[in-house]
């Protein structure tokens, strides 16, 4: 993987750079992307520290766990242009362990910083992402 002298990545240089192939497979959701508002910490990375409104996702992720996310990208700002914070990997035998948690209130098990962390912090993510919900927990998307 090479990145721009800007270090600047695109969707598919950042899934190479973590071992992915390119072009997300049909029905596959490998990368879970969250903006973080400027000059906020990154939470502690442990399992069940992130909460999202993923619904029924973590279930079906369960069942079949490898069409779930493999790793949760975290970007500073909530617009463009976005930066890299972090990236962490996500256990996938975890998913729907909190099954009696709202729809709005789903763990991502993470365990840990990501291979490829290192190269990839700080870079400008090249891409067309939005996020426009409300409310925290909504705001997110899959790459």
């Amino acid at each position: 993987m090479s990145i721009a002298d800007d270090r600047a990545v695109t969707i598919p240089s950042l899934r190479q750079a973590l071992g992915l192939p390119a072009e997300r497979p049909d029905g596959v959701r490998d990368l879970l992307v969250v903006p973080r508002q400027p000059g906020t910490p990154v939470p502690a990375r442990r399992p069940g520290a992130w909460q999202l409104a993923l619904g029924d996702w973590p279930e079906q992720w369960r069942a079949a766990p490898e069409t779930g996310p493999q790793f949760l990208v975290m970007l500073h700002g909530l617009s463009a242009p976005y930066f890299i914070a972090t990236v962490d990997e996500v256990h996938q035998g975890r998913w729907g362990e909190d099954s009696d948690n709202p729809p709005n209130r789903r763990q991502v098990p993470v365990v840990g910083t990501a291979r490829g962390t290192a190269l990839l912090a700080g870079c400008r993510l090249d891409c067309d992402l939005t996020f426009g919900w409300q409310l925290e927990e909504e705001q997110f998307a899959f790459v």
